[in-house]
């Protein structure tokens, strides 16, 4: 009988909960700080009630990884049921929490635990979630799996639209200064998710629309037929302005499918709210 497959991810993905439930995905939360008080990500708060303290909250939110004795614990009663268990995680440039699964495995001592680096956030982490549970459900190996996974990432992307330029100041990618001024002139900060799986801003465009169509062309330049492909877009609390894009991306992207999604605490605490994100 072949072994069955697990996977698992963690709260960095932000994935939907219509995907968790098709694929039964298990994900691990990381910590959200506000002040004195810790939450788990998708555990004891929800996104709506992350942006609903983001906006009330005097001081700004912090987060922490996950732990190597929490993925253990999760990890543990799948090994013992006699699964095989992929992780996809959060770009181990941009968090600990990889890290954190490599040395839980290590202490539980198996070669039946994968690791797989998405280089990648958000729902761009989540479509690699996506692309594994298909390939599972093809009967693909974890050693076949992750090779294939190896492949997208030569043409994978991320992009986001700030809005709030104070969060992306305080993570250093913007000086204050640039963050003032581009405030008063009403400049959009875009951030890609590079190769190399760090956060860096790749462009400034004025006005939001101009930004939100500038995310596009930045997708069409790529040269690949979406056709057959996912897409997936994000927010962080964006309003109407999120279905505008998803209509526009609908328009001149042409995927075969589109997975949406509210960025959870994990991401929105770098991001700020008002972002909007592209991922392939």
């Amino acid at each position: 009988m072949e072994p069955r497959l697990k996977l698992f991810t963690d709260s960095g993905a932000d994935l939907p909960r219509s995907v968790k439930e098709e694929y039964d995905v298990e994900v691990v939360p990381l910590t959200v700080i506000f002040g004195n008080t810790e939450y788990k990500d998708g555990v004891t708060i929800t996104a709506e009630e992350f942006y609903q303290k983001l906006a009330s909250e005097a001081d700004f939110p912090a987060t922490n990884q996950v732990n190597p004795h929490e993925f253990a614990e999760a990890f543990r009663p799948y090994l013992e049921d006699g699964f095989e268990i992929l992780y996809i995680g959060l770009s181990q440039r941009l968090s600990g929490t990889l890290q954190s699964a490599v040395m839980a495995r290590d202490m539980l001592e198996t070669d039946k635990i994968h690791v797989f680096d998405t280089r990648s956030a958000s729902l761009g982490e989540a479509l690699y979630v996506v692309r594994a549970a298909e390939m599972a459900r093809d009967g693909l190996s974890p050693a076949e799996i992750t090779a294939n996974l190896e492949k997208h990432k030569e043409k994978a992307f991320g992009y986001v639209m700030l809005e709030d330029l104070q969060h992306i100041v305080r993570g250093g990618r913007l000086s204050k200064t640039q963050g003032l001024i581009g405030s008063i002139l009403q400049i959009k900060p875009i951030v890609e998710i590079t190769e190399e799986g760090t956060v860096e801003v790749c462009d400034k465009v004025r006005t939001t629309k101009k930004a939100l169509q500038s995310m596009i062309d930045k997708a069409l330049a790529q040269q690949n037929d979406y056709s057959n492909e996912t897409l997936a877009v994000a927010h962080t609390n964006a309003g109407g302005l999120f279905y505008e894009f998803v209509d526009m991306v609908k328009e001149q992207l042409r995927p075969k499918r589109i997975i949406e999604g509210l960025v959870g605490p994990t991401i929105g605490t770098h991001a700020g709210p008002g972002g909007i994100g592209l991922f392939y």
